[in-house]
């Protein structure tokens, strides 16, 4: 049931997203793009560390409850309003109560699937995922052509009320590791940086992590522009983009299996050697089919990518913290996606085509000083994944 509402409400934020990124593309100019996609981003930054802490020190479950009614308020409310600029200001405060009810997923998932399945667990959470991103860029491309963006908006909001029941009556309560220390509530909000950057894993890994998100998020603007200007309809774009999730399926299962879903740093360094490798040549290659081919193996790394990063937190920061270190994940990822948004944006520094191709290129350097570094450091030979930290 848990992977259920995961994919319906991944679905319905996937197509409200597109429904906002189609009407920015066709009735205003090109920044307003990229103001949607940092409504995504810029909103949860500088309070995600706070709302980790919040998450950590409170019943996981009544707040992760809370956060995804008051999303659908939100959503109902974007719905509602006929501005586009009041729908993406709801959609970004929505983003912000999404820092709660992830930090909350992320800190109960071992509650839910036990100690000794949390790789398969993380694996089916990721590929929950990929299943609504396969599914729902081509159905929210046709469905906006067809009905608007009011109506995918409404959707999203009734996904987030289902989401709640389920997390009402599937999530344990009162199974979470809460931060027992004396102090304010919001006392440590910096404690998952600091114990992200103390572990002898993932201290070594962040800039990596950091490199690929930035390299791969200049894609991301550039790609809107680039890819509609080769295909022939919103709908074929859709799908398009759907082609990367119909591999991220697949490379989200594979990721779970035996020794594989052992191996984190192969998993991670893996995935993001397939995603680099795809982004270059959708640049290098405009032709669509060839990027539909390439996309579906760059969604394979990214499922497998995903997975591994997951069970790298999991498995190396204490269950007290996962509220923290999640959040603190999701700050640095965001900035560098926000960046990366920025500087892909078209005419900012790079024309489209040449923001992907140097989005590509960029991706697999850091791959490669990444197997370098970690290798060197004897990581990837001698990686302690047996037991989770704490």
């Amino acid at each position: 049931m848990l992977l259920a509402g995961t994919t319906v409400s991944t679905l319905g934020d996937g197509m409200a997203t597109l429904s906002l990124v189609l009407e920015a593309a066709d009735n205003g100019p090109s920044w307003w793009v990229t103001e949607v996609y940092l409504a995504e981003l810029v909103p949860p930054l500088l309070l995600a560390p706070l709302l980790g802490a919040f998450v950590d020190r409170t019943d996981a479950k009544r707040a992760w409850l809370v956060a995804v009614l008051v999303q659908a308020a939100l959503f109902a409310g974007a719905a509602a309003t006929p501005f586009f600029h009041a729908r993406v200001l709801m959609v970004a405060l929505a983003n912000v109560l999404g820092v709660i009810s992830s930090a909350a997923g992320f800190k109960l998932l071992p509650a839910v699937a036990g100690r000794a399945g949390l790789e398969k667990a993380n694996s089916w959470l990721t590929a929950a995922t990929s299943l609504s991103t396969l599914v729902g860029p081509g159905l929210g491309g046709a469905l906006h052509t067809a009905y608007g963006n009011a109506w995918l908006l409404g959707f999203n909001a009734v996904t987030f009320v289902a989401v709640s029941l389920v997390v009402w009556f599937v999530v344990p309560a009162g199974k979470d590791q809460r931060l027992s220390v004396g102090g304010g509530s919001m006392a440590g909000a910096l404690d998952g940086m600091q114990v992200m950057w103390r572990s002898p894993v993932i201290r070594p890994l962040l800039p990596i992590l950091a490199a690929v998100v930035f390299c791969t998020a200049l894609e991301g603007v550039a790609g809107v522009f680039y890819l509609r200007s080769i295909t022939s309809s919103d709908t074929l774009y859709g799908f398009l983009l759907s082609a990367w999730a119909l591999g991220s399926l697949p490379g989200s299962l594979v990721a779970g299996w035996g020794r594989l879903g052992r191996q984190h740093l192969v998993l991670v360094l893996g995935g993001a050697a397939l995603m680099g490798g795809a982004l270059l040549v959708e640049g290098l290659v405009p032709v669509a089919l060839v990027i539909a081919v390439v996309f579906v193996l760059g969604g394979f790394g990214n499922g497998a990518h995903n997975v591994g990063l997951r069970n790298v937190i999991h498995h190396h920061v204490p269950p007290d913290m996962h509220g923290r270190a999640w959040a603190y994940w999701r700050v640095l990822a965001n900035t560098c996606v926000t960046v990366g948004y920025l500087v892909g944006t078209p005419g900012v520094i790079l024309e489209a085509r040449a923001a992907i191709i140097s989005s590509g290129a960029l991706t697999l350097l850091a791959m490669l000083y990444g197997v370098w570094r970690l290798n060197s450091a004897g990581l990837l030979r001698n990686y302690p994944a047996a037991q989770p930290a704490g």
